[in-house]
Protein backbone atom coordinates (compact mmCIF):
# COMPACT_ATOMS: atom_id res chain seq x y z
CA UNK A 1 0.00 0.00 0.00
CA UNK A 2 1.39 3.37 -0.97
CA UNK A 3 0.41 6.64 0.54
CA UNK A 4 0.59 9.99 -1.14
CA UNK A 5 2.23 12.80 0.81
CA UNK A 6 -0.23 15.44 1.89
CA UNK A 7 0.60 18.77 0.32
CA UNK A 8 -0.17 21.76 2.47
CA UNK A 9 -2.96 23.98 1.26
CA UNK A 10 -1.83 27.21 -0.32
CA UNK A 11 -3.14 30.66 0.46
CA UNK A 12 -5.66 32.12 -1.93
CA UNK A 13 -4.16 34.32 -4.61
CA UNK A 14 -4.83 38.03 -3.95
CA UNK A 15 -6.78 38.27 -7.23
CA UNK A 16 -8.99 35.38 -6.12
CA UNK A 17 -9.78 37.14 -2.84
CA UNK A 18 -10.66 40.35 -4.67
CA UNK A 19 -12.80 38.42 -7.17
CA UNK A 20 -14.66 36.58 -4.41
CA UNK A 21 -15.42 39.90 -2.72
CA UNK A 22 -16.46 41.45 -6.02
CA UNK A 23 -18.86 38.57 -6.71
CA UNK A 24 -20.58 39.51 -3.46
CA UNK A 25 -20.68 43.18 -4.45
CA UNK A 26 -18.04 44.17 -1.90
CA UNK A 27 -14.71 45.93 -2.38
CA UNK A 28 -11.70 46.13 -0.09
CA UNK A 29 -12.14 49.90 -0.05
CA UNK A 30 -15.73 49.55 1.17
CA UNK A 31 -14.71 47.02 3.83
CA UNK A 32 -11.96 49.35 5.00
CA UNK A 33 -14.28 52.33 5.22
CA UNK A 34 -16.95 50.38 7.10
CA UNK A 35 -14.31 49.03 9.50
CA UNK A 36 -12.65 52.36 10.17
CA UNK A 37 -9.41 51.65 8.29
CA UNK A 38 -7.83 53.77 5.57
CA UNK A 39 -7.17 50.66 3.49
CA UNK A 40 -7.02 46.87 3.70
CA UNK A 41 -4.88 46.08 0.63
CA UNK A 42 -1.92 44.95 2.75
CA UNK A 43 -3.86 41.93 4.01
CA UNK A 44 -3.61 40.41 0.53
CA UNK A 45 0.17 40.01 0.77
CA UNK A 46 1.12 40.05 4.45
CA UNK A 47 -0.37 38.89 7.75
CA UNK A 48 -2.73 41.33 9.48
CA UNK A 49 -4.98 39.56 11.94
CA UNK A 50 -7.70 42.20 12.20
CA UNK A 51 -8.05 42.69 8.45
CA UNK A 52 -8.04 38.93 7.90
CA UNK A 53 -11.04 38.66 10.22
CA UNK A 54 -12.88 41.42 8.32
CA UNK A 55 -12.26 39.89 4.89
CA UNK A 56 -13.11 36.37 6.05
CA UNK A 57 -16.38 37.56 7.62
CA UNK A 58 -17.33 39.33 4.38
CA UNK A 59 -16.72 36.07 2.49
CA UNK A 60 -18.49 34.01 5.17
CA UNK A 61 -15.36 31.92 5.71
CA UNK A 62 -12.80 31.41 8.43
CA UNK A 63 -9.45 33.20 7.89
CA UNK A 64 -7.70 29.79 8.04
CA UNK A 65 -9.56 28.79 4.89
CA UNK A 66 -8.27 31.80 2.95
CA UNK A 67 -4.74 31.95 4.40
CA UNK A 68 -3.89 28.45 5.72
CA UNK A 69 -0.15 29.11 5.82
CA UNK A 70 -0.68 32.01 8.20
CA UNK A 71 -2.58 29.83 10.64
CA UNK A 72 -0.77 26.50 10.53
CA UNK A 73 1.09 25.38 13.62
CA UNK A 74 4.86 25.74 13.50
CA UNK A 75 6.55 22.40 12.96
CA UNK A 76 10.18 23.20 13.79
CA UNK A 77 12.09 25.35 16.23
CA UNK A 78 13.07 27.72 13.42
CA UNK A 79 9.44 28.29 12.50
CA UNK A 80 8.55 29.05 16.13
CA UNK A 81 11.24 31.70 16.36
CA UNK A 82 10.05 35.23 16.80
CA UNK A 83 11.20 37.92 14.40
CA UNK A 84 13.43 39.36 17.11
CA UNK A 85 15.11 35.99 17.72
CA UNK A 86 15.50 35.41 13.99
CA UNK A 87 17.06 38.85 13.57
CA UNK A 88 19.55 38.18 16.38
CA UNK A 89 20.47 34.84 14.82
CA UNK A 90 21.01 36.40 11.39
CA UNK A 91 23.14 39.18 12.91
CA UNK A 92 25.25 36.63 14.80
CA UNK A 93 25.79 34.62 11.60
CA UNK A 94 26.84 37.80 9.75
CA UNK A 95 29.38 38.65 12.46
CA UNK A 96 30.77 35.10 12.37
CA UNK A 97 31.11 35.27 8.59
CA UNK A 98 32.91 38.60 8.80
CA UNK A 99 35.33 37.22 11.40
CA UNK A 100 36.13 34.24 9.19
CA UNK A 101 36.80 36.53 6.25
CA UNK A 102 39.16 38.74 8.29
Amino acid sequence: MTTKPVTPAADWHPADIKAALEKRGISLRRLATESGYAQLQRVLVSPWWGAEQIVAKALELRPEEIWPTRYRLPRTRAERMTRKEAGKQIAAQAVATQRKAA
